[in-house]
């Protein structure tokens, strides 16, 4: 199944121009709506308390920047630690939706910034987005920007081995975040060279 292998021009002896066609053709392919969530395992001596007494931070890594994290948030109920998944919760329900540790049903647009200034609009889901790149890449969410119903987060792929990236910046309505069919509007950026992250996010 080609959403389960890995995605990089390296790997597929591509230049970038034919990588990025590749991944915009695999989301707009829908390549496996029905991916599984990722598996969550919770040590209690790891986790981190925050201001709530219920809610804690599973600790996970971070990528150049200390706010570009893999952390979860979780909330024990009867003995019991599940992912945040909670209207109550905004901006940690879309930080576990992002990390694939909560249960989504996102829809995406995309702008998709393609070698030689292409610029077409990618139509997929975000259950497609996990099923392309986490095979193989870590991903890593800061949630930049909580409104009173509009959020915004980035979303960086990163594989380990090649040191590469896919990053997305992302922005949805709170509302929205728990319905079926909630559209997340965006911009892709793939391929790109990982010392290229900061310059990214200056413009």
């Amino acid at each position: 199944m080609v959403g389960m292998q890995p995605v990089h021009a390296q790997k597929l002896n591509m230049d970038k121009e034919q990588a990025d066609q590749f991944v915009y053709d695999c989301l707009n392919n829908h390549i496996d709506s029905l991916y599984e969530l990722s598996e969550l395992k919770v040590i209690p001596s790891k986790l981190t308390k925050t201001a709530e007494r219920s809610v804690f931070i599973l600790p996970g890594g971070y990528y150049q920047i200390k706010t570009l994290r893999s952390d979860c948030y979780v909330k024990k109920s009867r003995g019991d630690y599940q992912a945040i998944c909670d209207k109550r919760y905004p901006m940690e329900t879309f930080n576990n939706q992002l990390l694939n540790l909560a249960e989504n049903g996102h829809l995406m647009q995309l702008k998709h910034h393609q070698y030689g200034q292409k610029l077409p609009m990618v139509r997929t889901s975000l259950k497609s987005i996990f099923a392309l790149f986490l095979p193989t890449m870590k991903p890593y969410v800061s949630v930049t920007s909580v409104k009173e119903d509009e959020m915004e987060a980035i979303l960086v792929f990163h594989h380990p081995k090649l040191d590469f990236i896919h990053m997305l910046t992302l922005k949805t309505s709170i509302s929205g975040l728990l319905k079926k069919g909630n559209v997340i509007y965006g911009d892709l950026y793939t391929n790109i060279p990982q010392d290229n992250l900061k310059s990214i996010l200056d413009k």
